[in-house]
């Protein structure tokens, strides 16, 4: 559930301004119940008022007053949301008589004294001076209520007027911008009310000049301004945490374009290779720079489905998981995230940087390469086979020499003289065995690599008489997925469509 409120409504005929403008200066305040009462249920009469007016005015089931009394139907949330209908639709009073009558006789209501009228200025502001000026405006006329809950008002010091005062003049430029109209035509007036449980401003703002209008698109920008201003600290911590994952990503994915370039042995690699030698045949096709923002749609769906594929990834999906929760938390601050799926990665404007990589890394990428074959690793392995020979002979001498009969110690002598002569270590028993014992498993292992590696050579020997395209194993039909994705996918980022409809995810 969202911890901002903003709600907005507009009159094309303003003869009933005057009445809201007063009201809003000058409304009762509301005593809290007794303690005692507290959690006494609705009565009767509220329940029944209370089905009038949701059907009678079907928005008023956002409000925060609404949400409470839904949860616990209590008398004092019964009151607090019908106060708050009074008030939001005081300018269409005749059709809210029955309410009007409840809460101008109900017990508990005392005055607040002078107005608490505001605006973008400190100057002293004559309330009939100010309704008269409404009433006779003539165009449109926005009415707007910015509510928080109590818990949150009290523990960001939005309890009182003044605070809210700021907020509002501090966003004037935000506010001008969601309603279409020139900050120096903008002329607004504001009102706080400290009520129990949802302290709120009510806003009325017009335009001086040139006509305004408010979109969908525009209610979100006001409620993404404000709260952004209130819950900025929050904002800028969660804002943090999510960044660092960002870079997680991009490093994840960085170094597993490394080991793709190397031919490492990874699962699905064959498919990765696949996929980056589609995107750099497409590439070469097109002209003008080699950019995800400079490509056509067909070949921007392409490099889409190969990052969405690439992030299917175990590290990248956690990572990315990640990411969207901490997304999650920082726009409910202001956005009701339930039932609102995560964003798809290839769809996050966030993360578009991801795609250019893929970009980069194809078009670097020699896919007919040979796959080069270690020099140095294979005389290793030729000096280690050539050692276990001679160690294998050395042995074998030694042998037959233990078997003949020498007698004659000169005749030894020579023999270790000899033996001496060809570079052989003489051991403790005099006849030279060496300490090194030889290993019929390691030569055999050892020329086994050896042939590998002939293999190989020879195997990029065939490919550079012929060259072949290369044969993946992997068991996908790719053009049968890209088609379904193509299908199943409408988006485009160049279209100024109004994501927070269709997905949940997008960083603010």
């Amino acid at each position: 559930m969202a911890k901002i409120i903003v709600s907005c409504r507009f009159q094309k005929s303003a003869k009933d301004m005057a009445d809201l403008i007063r009201y809003m200066a000058t409304r009762e305040g509301v005593e809290k119940l007794p303690s005692g009462q507290k959690y006494n249920l609705a009565t009767s009469k509220q329940h029944d008022l209370i089905l009038s007016v949701v059907k009678h005015f079907p928005q008023s089931k956002k409000f925060l007053e609404y949400d409470d009394y839904y949860a616990m139907p209590t008398s004092e949330n019964a009151n607090e949301f019908l106060d708050a209908v009074a008030e939001r639709y005081a300018d269409r009073a005749d059709e809210l008589k029955g309410l009007v009558s409840y809460i101008s006789n109900r017990p508990g209501v005392e005055k607040l004294g002078s107005h608490g009228l505001f605006t973008q200025f400190d100057m002293p502001i004559d309330l009939d001076t100010v309704a008269e000026r409404v009433a006779n405006h003539d165009g449109v006329i926005w009415t707007e209520v910015v509510s928080l809950r109590r818990e949150d008002a009290e523990r960001l010091h939005f309890n009182n007027a003044e605070a809210w005062k700021n907020l509002v003049r501090r966003n004037m430029n935000e506010i001008a911008k969601a309603h279409r109209i020139k900050v120096e035509d903008l002329e607004w007036y504001g009102a706080f009310h400290n009520t129990t449980h949802h302290p709120h401003i009510h806003l009325v703002i017009f335009s001086k000049g040139q006509e305004g209008f408010l979109s969908e698109k525009g209610i979100k920008e006001l409620r993404r301004a404000f709260g952004q201003d209130i819950f900025r600290d929050e904002q800028y911590k969660l804002a943090t945490i999510e960044t660092g994952y960002r870079n997680e990503l991009k490093d994840n994915l960085a170094d597993l374009l490394q080991q793709i370039q190397a031919r490492q042995s990874l699962p699905n690699v064959d498919y990765y290779l696949f996929l980056l030698r589609k995107i750099k045949d497409e590439l070469q096709q097109q002209k003008g720079k080699k950019l995800y923002g400079y490509l056509p749609r067909k070949m921007k769906k392409l490099v889409d489905f190969a990052l969405r594929e690439f992030a299917k990834d175990s590290d990248l999906a956690e990572i990315y998981s990640k990411w969207n929760e901490v997304n999650r938390e920082k726009l409910s601050l202001y956005y009701d995230t339930k039932d609102k799926p995560d964003v798809p990665i290839e769809k996050n404007p966030e993360l578009r940087s991801l795609k250019n990589m893929l970009i980069r890394t194809a078009l670097s990428m020699n896919f007919n390469a040979p796959v080069a074959v270690n020099t140095a690793h294979s005389g290793f392995l030729f000096s280690i086979l050539a050692k276990q020979i001679v160690n294998s002979a050395s042995k074998r001498l030694d042998e037959l020499n233990r078997m003949m009969p020498l007698t004659d110690s000169k005749e030894r002598a020579k023999i270790r003289e000899k033996k001496l002569a060809h570079g052989q270590k003489e051991g403790a028993d005099g006849y030279g065995t060496d300490d090194e014992v030889y290993d019929s498993q390691a030569a055999e292992g050892i020329l086994t690599m050896l042939d590998y590696l002939i293999s190989l050579g020879d195997q990029d020997s065939a490919q550079n008489t012929e060259e072949q395209e290369p044969q993946t194993e992997y068991d996908y039909d790719f053009d049968a997925a890209y088609a379904e994705y193509l299908d199943e996918d409408d988006y485009d980022e160049d279209d100024d469509l109004d994501e927070d409809e269709q997905h949940f995810g997008f960083s603010m």
